[in-house]
């Protein structure tokens, strides 16, 4: 027996296309799954699983239209896997487990998404280990503390001139006239 499943929501509208679709590969049902906000009904899913029995084949269209994720892929081929049924995919050719090893490809998704975890998490501790995460500046340091810009600042406004000021503090003319410019802006 063959079962065909398609997934209706905003973003993936053309449900007489996959309807089409599945008919045309003789499938003898078709499971008509609906979407809210981007989320698959999981009391949905679970009623469509509890129809399979062993030697039921489920085709989708497209694995899109299956799951949103790697981890809600596995979810469903395991699921499906677990009721003795196979599963394939028309625009997915190497997503067919009545071809291949159902075990086998499940071994390979579960890798991917352990893979796919780790480079999220990777991503966050980078974001998390960066030098501005914790208040560190890069570059070059600041010539002046804030005490001393304060006092240039003050003396530029009395009328010296840049190169008097970092005479006075110890610096070049160039750092204070930075200063100069950053007062007009």
């Amino acid at each position: 027996m063959k079962i065909g499943y398609a997934r209706v929501s905003s973003r993936w509208y053309q449900a007489e296309l996959q309807i089409s679709a599945l008919k045309s590969e003789g499938c003898d049902r078709i499971w008509k799954d609906t979407t809210r906000d981007g989320m698959l009904s999981t009391s949905g899913l679970e009623d469509f699983i509890g129809q399979l029995a062993p030697g039921t084949t489920v085709i989708a269209t497209r694995l899109s239209a299956v799951a949103r994720s790697l981890p809600d892929l596995l979810y469903f081929l395991e699921s499906v896997t677990q009721k003795g049924a196979k599963f394939r995919s028309l625009a997915e050719p190497w997503c067919d487990t009545s071809v291949r090893s159902p075990s086998e490809l499940l071994q390979i998704l579960r890798g991917a998404v352990e893979f796919d975890v780790e480079l999220k998490a990777l991503d966050a501790a980078t974001i998390e280990d960066s030098p501005s995460a914790v208040g560190i500046t890069v570059g070059r340091p600041n010539k002046l503390s804030e005490g001393e810009r304060i006092k240039a600042i003050s003396l530029l406004r009395i009328g010296k001139s840049a190169a008097e000021v970092g005479r006075l503090l110890g610096v070049s003319r160039s750092t204070i006239s930075r200063l100069k410019t950053s007062l007009r802006d």
